[in-house]
């Protein structure tokens, strides 16, 4: 009985423990939320939504740790072409913490981003380039991941990133930063350095203007890194790959915050620099700093 009671006595100690936990968790509705919004990015109106006219309202379900970063977001509704671009937004804002009894505590509730085609919807120049685009954007793709033609693949590419280099100059820089990229692999690959050399430095241009996330950051400098590096300016090359790392890094840490369902990209993507900086490094004679590097990237793999 005496051990009966003991074990009531654990059962009852655990549920106050859970309750007490869940209690810390403040249920906020959505005005207060967006009151403790100290930093808020602007969403990337999806090119294809745009072209369809679709738009709409996305809803989330989030929870903001005590230190007002984002822990993790649910959604809850919202048209599915506008969804991963409310994504991308939001894991960029931040919140003013929390408090309960003056200390910092977690925080729950409902977020919404609105998508209105409006005044700010394409123009009919940039509608008629984006139907050119986006045709050549997907046959460059799917050329490059076929890795069997890379002469070929590099000329669909180049002409995607030289379509894309027709937007205006205030629009479509996730369009930009990624036919520049994909033209750059694909140059690379066919062995035509030099160019690929030009495309990756217009790539790290366009993600610099400040629309890129940590994934858009870390593809531009990355490849900018990789093609210096076999162009033999390695230098340049451990510059640029250190760059690429820590946005790589940032990313990681990102999508095992908000549980990112393509979180292994992320991952495969620093792996991928981490091994050739190493290559860098010990052509650059520093061995030590190499052998970090590859260590790192087993870690990840």
């Amino acid at each position: 009985m005496r051990f009966r009671g003991f074990l009531l006595l654990v059962f009852a100690l655990l549920a106050i423990s859970r309750m007490a936990s869940a209690q810390d968790v403040l249920s906020v509705d959505k005005l207060t939320l967006n009151q403790h919004v100290d930093h808020r990015v602007t969403p990337i109106y999806p090119p294809i939504a745009k072209a369809v006219q679709v738009q709409g309202t996305v809803d989330f379900e989030v929870r903001i740790g005590a230190t007002g970063k984002i822990e993790s977001m649910k959604v809850v509704g919202g048209p599915p072409m506008l969804q991963q671009a409310a994504m991308d937004s939001l894991k960029q804002w931040t919140y003013r913490p929390f408090e309960k009894d003056g200390k910092p505590v977690e925080a729950s509730g409902p977020v919404s981003i609105d998508f209105s085609l409006g005044k700010d919807g394409p123009t009919p120049k940039e509608e008629e380039i984006a139907r050119r685009y986006f045709p050549l954007s997907d046959q460059c793709r799917k050329a490059v991941s076929a890795k069997t033609d890379y002469p070929a693949a590099a000329v669909v590419c180049k002409q995607a990133a030289e379509t894309a280099n027709e937007f205006a100059p205030n629009v479509r820089f996730v369009e930009k930063r990624s036919a520049f990229v994909w033209a750059a692999w694909s140059l690379m690959y066919s062995g035509d350095l030099k160019t690929a050399l030009v495309y990756a430095e217009k790539a790290v241009d366009v993600a610099k203007l400040g629309n890129a996330d940590n994934s858009g950051m870390n593809a531009a400098y990355g490849v900018k890194g990789i093609v210096e590096g076999n162009l033999g300016d390695l230098n340049d090359a451990d510059q640029d790959l250190a760059i690429a790392e820590d946005y790589g890094r940032k990313g990681i840490v990102w999508a095992d915050q908000v549980k990112f369902e393509h979180g292994d990209s992320y991952k495969n993507a620093l792996i991928m620099d981490l091994r050739f900086h190493a290559q860098v490094l010990q052509g650059l004679k520093r061995s030590e700093e190499a052998q970090k590097k590859l260590d790192e990237a087993a870690k990840l793999n």
